[in-house]
């Protein structure tokens, strides 16, 4: 009887643990990103970007430079008002000029970051309903594991969750 109990219990256990067995997944994130449509001009995009903040701190440089030689030109005629004033527009001009190339990569990144929002939202949605739909508990970015003996590549469910038929 004693023996029975104990089976029963261990048959029990067995069947809890088997109906509560976690199913995991990974995926290739950056594979699905490069897949979706529109992805390609994100990088056109940012190049755009970076040729217009190019473009500005050229322009910046170029309006120092020509206010520089002009002081240079006319520094022993000006009277020590206007060669003060001057001065002081050259510094201005130095400062505006080095806050710029300070945050060039500030303002970089938050154009990236603009750009890949609306991709990183739709693929994590699409990862979350893939999940529900097909019972996995985690599902991982390939990318950052450090080892897997197991789980499944649902990369592709993913992409046919986006509408990606690469």
């Amino acid at each position: 009887m004693k023996r029975n109990l104990i089976l029963l219990a261990v048959v029990m256990l067995m069947g809890i643990t088997a109906g509560h067995a976690q199913k995991y997944g990974h995926v290739n994130a950056n594979e699905i990103f490069l897949a979706m449509p529109g992805a390609d001009t994100l990088q056109t995009a940012l190049q755009a970007y970076q040729s217009e903040l190019e473009a500005e701190y050229t322009a910046m440089m170029t309006e120092f430079q020509t206010k520089y030689e002009k002081f240079n030109k006319e520094a022993g005629t000006m009277s020590s008002t206007v060669r003060a004033f001057r001065e002081k527009e050259l510094t201005d001009a130095q400062e505006r000029i080095s806050t710029f190339e300070q945050s060039l990569q500030d303002m970089m990144q938050e154009k990236q970051i603009e750009l890949m929002t609306p991709f990183q939202d739709k693929i994590i949605e699409a990862i979350q309903a893939v999940a529900k739909e097909n019972g996995y508990a985690y599902i991982f970015d390939s990318k950052n594991l450090l080892y897997s003996d197991g789980g499944d590549d649902v990369s592709a469910l993913v992409k046919k969750k986006l509408g990606i038929t690469k």
